[in-house]
């Protein structure tokens, strides 16, 4: 998952913008480019595909979220434990060169000496490549699969420690989280609100032409929402932040 971005006040701050910003916009601009969708088409089984051609309406995405997280992705835990002797491993962090290599991960084991790297790639064929990571990785590579099926799909952050995906079913933007089991994975928006406290100031949706606050559409408390945006008068608005967007 992304570390948590906020200042002491939930609001984010200008350099976490910029950073983010530009690493959604070039996710968003590699869910258009169709050499990197037919690189991540031929990884969905045929069987999958077939299934998610004539599955029920009511259930389109079902095939294929079961099969990304079942039998394709793998979930780098935040402290693991080392393969060999079962110990706990002390960790480093280095941050990257640009958003293709956003930071990497070095975990040694405190009694083998052993060493575990995870890079947190950017760059989507490399995490298709890799097969592994968090909520970022998972996203990133999910959203691109759906599109490379056409269908058309965004990635979404909380600006908490979350992010997921929305796709267009039935002209309608869908929450869609292939880190979750099926059915909570589909179509549960209040999830992370009942089950994981969440407690947001925003949630955005990016495309290659720009952001949406889709915060609304997360939370059954949206007083306390706008009255927590109200508290910080620093923060921006969502019409700040889209225009911040639209400049990279």
């Amino acid at each position: 998952m992304f570390k948590r971005i906020f200042t002491s006040h939930n609001v984010p701050t200008s350099r976490v913008l910029k950073d983010t910003f530009m690493l959604y916009k070039r996710i968003s601009e590699q869910y258009a480019n169709q050499a990197i969708l037919n690189y991540v088409r031929i990884l969905v089984p045929k069987e999958i595909l077939k299934k998610t051609k004539t599955e029920d309406k009511e259930e389109p995405l079902k095939p294929v979220l079961q099969w990304f997280k079942k039998d394709f992705m793998r979930w780098t835990p935040k402290n693991p434990k080392c393969e060999g002797c079962n110990s706990p491993m002390s960790s480093q962090f280095y941050r990257g060169t640009s958003w293709k290599l956003r930071s990497t991960e070095k975990y040694a084991c405190n009694n083998c000496g052993a060493t575990l790297m995870f890079p947190r790639y950017g760059d989507i064929p490399k995490i298709a490549e890799t097969r592994t990571g968090r909520c970022s990785e998972w996203s990133m590579l999910f959203g691109a699969l759906l599109n490379s099926l056409s269908i058309r799909t965004r990635i979404v952050h909380d600006y908490l420690d979350h992010c997921w995906n929305e796709s267009l079913i039935n002209e309608k933007w869908t929450h869609v989280d292939s880190t979750l089991d099926y059915p909570i994975s589909f179509d549960h928006p209040y999830y992370y609100e009942q089950n994981w406290n969440k407690k947001y100031s925003y949630v955005l949706a990016f495309s290659s032409n720009g952001l949406e606050d889709v915060t609304q559409r997360y939370t059954q408390q949206w007083d306390i929402v706008q009255l927590r945006r109200k508290r910080y008068k620093n923060n921006a608005k969502a019409e700040e932040y889209a225009d911040m967007y639209s400049r990279l």
